[in-house]
């Protein structure tokens, strides 16, 4: 099995990405989650027990296991064959009956029911659909949304000049990081989708067959194009989708994302609540 993101310690002591990355359970990233956890859903493990987590886009699960490890009914949903099988691995390599995965579009949440927290993390910028998806994930969940997503930033001159930016600024700038102040992720023009702003990005091309896309383990599954959301739209969406309050987290950086990683890579995390 090979593991590209999430390094987890399995029962036998084995690592799934070995010793040279941080263990995702002690990463900052987790921890942040944690934070948020205690803050808005303390408990004790037994009262946990009764609390379900859907884990979306899980990739290799491990936020998932750290939920389950909490005592959480914890479900992973996964659209590629390779991640699901890394899925299933893991379950099999841990004492975690209350750890499943399912392989399925992330749109189809529904289908299994209602959560009492929702992980969306890496998930929401590969869609072309975002703010019809928190519509739905908002119809699931029942407490407390985790958000960790790009944005698209309002204002980048690179962006307004494609595509001169996508055939020569962008490759330079991968080449040689000539005045690279962020990273260059080709994006369109601002534009409106369903009256909220954002910036298209292309995934892979849309005469891409079934074996390529299936390959793309971090890219979108079921839309060659996905659509950004500018990060005030971004806010109002899960105002609109009815969490009642949204804050933004900062402490997650440190380690697996380096301290500059907001800024230069245009992500934030938010967690939404319901009353």
């Amino acid at each position: 099995m090979k593991f590209t993101a999430h390094n987890i310690l399995l029962d036998n002591g084995e690592k799934t990405m070995g010793d040279s990355v941080v263990l995702l359970g002690e990463s900052a990233v987790w921890q942040s989650i944690l934070k948020s956890l205690d803050l808005f859903l303390p408990g004790t493990r037994e009262e946990r027990s009764k609390m379900r987590v859907v884990d979306l886009g899980c990739l290799e699960g491990g936020y998932a296991v750290e939920f389950a490890k909490l005592g959480f009914d914890t479900l992973g949903i996964e659209a590629r064959e390779e991640n699901i099988q890394n899925c299933n691995y893991v379950k099999d390599n841990l004492n975690l009956p209350n750890l499943n995965f399912v392989r399925d579009d992330v749109r189809n949440m529904s289908n299994y029911g209602k959560f009492d927290i929702v992980l969306c993390y890496g998930l929401l910028y590969h869609l072309d659909d975002p703010t019809d998806f928190l519509k739905i994930v908002s119809s699931c969940t029942t407490r407390l949304l985790f958000l960790n997503t790009h944005f698209a930033p309002e204002f980048d001159i690179r962006y307004e000049l494609e595509p001169l930016n996508t055939y020569f600024i962008a490759p330079l700038q991968k080449r040689t990081r000539i005045l690279l102040f962020s990273q260059n992720y080709r994006l369109s023009r601002i534009t409106k989708v369903n009256g909220y702003r954002g910036r298209w990005m292309k995934e892979w091309s849309r005469n891409s067959n079934k074996a390529t896309i299936e390959k793309l383990l971090w890219a979108s599954y079921n839309n060659h194009r996905s659509f950004w959301l500018c990060k005030k739209d971004l806010t109002q969406a899960l105002h609109d989708a009815n969490f009642d309050n949204v804050f933004e987290q900062f402490d997650y950086t440190g380690d697996l994302m380096p301290h500059n990683y907001t800024f230069f890579y245009n992500r934030t995390m938010f967690v939404g609540v319901k009353n």
